[in-house]
């Protein structure tokens, strides 16, 4: 087997791109950009513009930075006979010596892949992945979660992927 390669899918990010600007056209008119303030019986006009810039905000940096990856010509996940790189978390490889686990994790349909790692300390992740890293453990259980749901392969054919190296990893040469 081949070394397993994702790249980015241009065509997944533009609809996350698409979906990040109806959220920001979404908090645009609730802060009155298209007339008058949507009014509520349930929320305040400050609490519905509030809410309105939140959306604005989060969504506008979540769509540049999705729009960004899809000029990033680097493979964001690459499992070969050495490790696993996966370069949302770090541009550091993890070899198969240091994984001690691979499990999988579930949420509304979506998988993802879990790594647990054997001492975590000694693969610093980087960016808002290292921060929300203490979430994803409580989360998930592991150490690293890696999706491909932006990417050009599937899920089932990275866990192949894993299988087939890791095992490998395992043998006596």
């Amino acid at each position: 087997m081949e070394e397993f390669v994702a790249h980015y899918s241009r065509w997944r990010l533009g609809l996350m791109v698409l979906g990040s600007a109806g959220f920001v056209a979404l908090g645009l008119w609730a802060i009155g950009a298209f007339g008058e303030v949507p009014s509520s019986r349930r929320y305040s006009e400050d609490v519905t513009v509030s809410i309105g810039w939140l959306c604005i905000l989060f969504f506008s940096l979540c769509g540049l930075t999705i729009g960004r990856m899809a000029f990033d010509s680097t493979a964001p996940l690459h499992i070969g006979p050495s490790g696993i790189r996966w370069a949302r978390w770090s541009d550091q490889l993890i070899p198969w010596s240091e994984i001690i686990n691979v499990t999988t994790w579930r949420h509304r349909h979506q998988k993802f892949i879990i790594l647990h790692l054997s001492d975590a300390d000694r693969f610093p992740g980087r960016g808002l992945t290292a921060k929300l890293a203490g979430a994803n453990r409580l989360l998930t259980g592991g150490d690293i979660s890696i999706s491909l749901t932006a990417t050009d392969r599937s899920y089932d054919d990275a866990m192949e992927a894993i299988a087939h190296f890791g095992s490998a990893a395992d043998r006596p040469s």
